[in-house]
């Protein structure tokens, strides 16, 4: 009998491949006829291997379009732009919380999809969606008075039209519960492509922060059609009592988290808007959302592909923990190295990409880029606990870390963007503890088993870092940016892959794999 970590480097398919109904616990038959037909026929293994490379080779996609759409639209916009809209822009991320309500979560728990339940969270999703865009318009004029700016009452009003559009949370909850990771590629990429478009063409219109807003709803519309033409279901039942309290059970500590850890998240933009300038406050936005490029996509493929994975091996303890150790060495192998290569290159970087303009953003970026190692770690968490069905858990852990994050932007308020970031990459280290206790528990695992598990990315990062900084300090003085850039990346991949092939040479080879299958592909 295998313990649990007993074989860390056993990969996540691994776990799942003996089981050849791909639904595994779920009789086929008995399910909604969406799911017979969207249900591929191949054993879970090959299903969760194959989305594991679609969904990060498309996160992969959307991050170069995202990147690039970040380095045009910086030249043609003004930090004060970004400050508008990054006022405008969390208000609105925070609304959408309220409109999916954790519903696809739900379908994706559920080990019966019906018609009904089906047909309730998409009308729950729905009539949820038109109250939000009705109340955040209601608020515009209010909000715009209480931060001095005009613009915010057309901003938000365009903004919040994201609410009612948004109509493709059931459908995409099919798509993730069925493994079909290769149309939610493809499906997101073409999204990317047209709402990164739309931000261009409106930003050299002259649209100023209008560009920034119009982009996501370009998204969601577009999202919301080919969402719909893919799936091909529409509800065809009245919301039920019954299916409401089913949804409600699953999803209010998911909901819960999901508003406390939004709030922690973006109250340093709110608060700094008090106290700091529009172009400070500019530069603090770009520098987090650069942060946030490489975490923010591991954390969605983690939560995509590891949730229903997770799912399906609910019952059997011992590889569900093999599973998630696995996961927590693959999540910081891409994401880890860009996030501390941005570190330790950020003069270089900006200076190159973005111009001079926007080098008051460096120190920031050097903070906040550190921070992002241990996010890597915890961006699994989530699909742990809502596989296992321990949401109260999660909302629990919302609480304390939500207070802590909220703490620590208050206390670094004085010294501005820098006292804040300063403060929040202290926390993020510090969480990686209290995230860590309740996964251990539902697991069965050790600490120690935890640390092994992410040791080998962590000292190679370590690695890169010297690499990268010695070239910064022997040369930033010497070449121009772009030559200090290109040496900085190339001695950083250098020493990572050289590091990472001696110290998780399996978790490499693991990689090298993936991405062998991809160009096959």
């Amino acid at each position: 009998m295998s313990t649990p970590g007993s074989n860390p480097t056993t990969p996540v398919q691994d776990d799942v491949s003996d089981t050849r109904n791909s639904l595994a616990e779920d009789a086929l038959d008995l399910q909604h006829p969406v799911l017979r037909r969207l249900q591929p026929q191949r054993d879970l293994g090959s299903g969760v291997r194959r989305g594991a490379t679609w969904a990060a080779g498309g996160k992969i996609i959307g991050q170069v379009i995202q990147f690039l759409g970040t380095i045009i639209t910086a030249r043609l916009l003004l930090p004060e732009d970004y400050g508008k809209a990054a006022i405008v822009l969390p208000l609105v991320a925070f609304a959408a919380i309220f409109s999916s309500l954790g519903l696809g979560s739900a379908v994706i728990h559920s080990r019966r999809v019906t018609e009904k339940l089906l047909s309730t969270a998409f009308w729950v999703n729905a009539v949820t969606g038109v109250l939000i865009t009705a109340l955040v318009a209601a608020l515009a004029v209010p909000l715009a008075h209480l931060f001095d700016e005009p613009l915010l009452t057309p901003l938000l009003l365009v903004g919040s039209l994201n609410f009612t559009l948004s109509l493709n949370v059931v459908h995409t909850s099919l798509l993730e519960r069925t493994l079909r990771f290769k149309q939610i590629a493809v499906l997101e990429t073409v999204c990317s492509v047209l709402s990164i478009g739309t931000v261009v063409v409106a930003a050299i219109a002259g649209a100023g922060p209008f560009a920034l807003v119009l982009g996501p709803l370009t998204y969601t519309i577009v999202r919301t059609l080919l969402s719909w033409a893919v799936v091909r279901w529409l509800p065809r039942a009245r919301p039920d009592r019954a299916s409401v309290r089913e949804l409600w059970a699953f999803t209010r500590g998911i909901t819960g988290f999901n508003i406390l850890i939004f709030w922690s998240r973006n109250a340093d933009n709110l608060l700094l808007a008090g106290v700091a300038s529009q172009a400070a406050l500019g530069n603090y936005s770009r520098a987090y959302n650069l942060m946030k490029l490489p975490v923010g996509q591991i954390q969605v493929v983690m939560n995509r592909v590891l949730f229903p994975a997770l799912t399906r091996l609910r019952d059997d303890r011992p590889r569900l923990a093999r599973a998630w150790l696995r996961a927590l060495s693959v999540s910081g192998l891409a994401a880890a190295p860009i996030a501390i290569g941005m570190a330790v290159a950020a003069p270089a970087m900006v200076e190159v990409l973005f111009g001079r303009r926007w080098l008051g953003m460096v120190t920031v970026l050097e903070l906040l880029a550190v921070s992002a190692l241990p996010q890597t770690l915890t961006a699994t968490v989530g699909g742990l606990l809502r596989a296992t069905g321990a949401t109260d858990s999660l909302f629990r852990l919302g609480l304390v870390v939500s207070g802590l994050r909220l703490a620590a932007m208050v206390a670094g308020l004085p010294w501005g963007t820098v006292g804040v970031a300063t403060a929040l990459m202290i926390v993020f280290y510090a969480e990686t503890l209290i995230f860590a206790r309740p996964c251990l528990r539902e697991t069965g695992l050790t600490w120690r088993q935890l640390l092994r598990a992410v040791r080998g990315v962590w000292v190679s990062c370590c690695a890169l870092a010297v690499a990268g900084l010695a070239v910064r300090v022997l040369f930033c003085d010497v070449w121009p940016a772009w030559q200090v850039l290109l040496a900085q990346l190339a001695a950083c991949a250098v020493a990572y892959v050289a590091t990472l092939a001696v110290v998780e040479r399996p978790t490499l080879t693991l990689a090298i794999n993936q991405v062998r299958r991809l160009r096959r592909r």
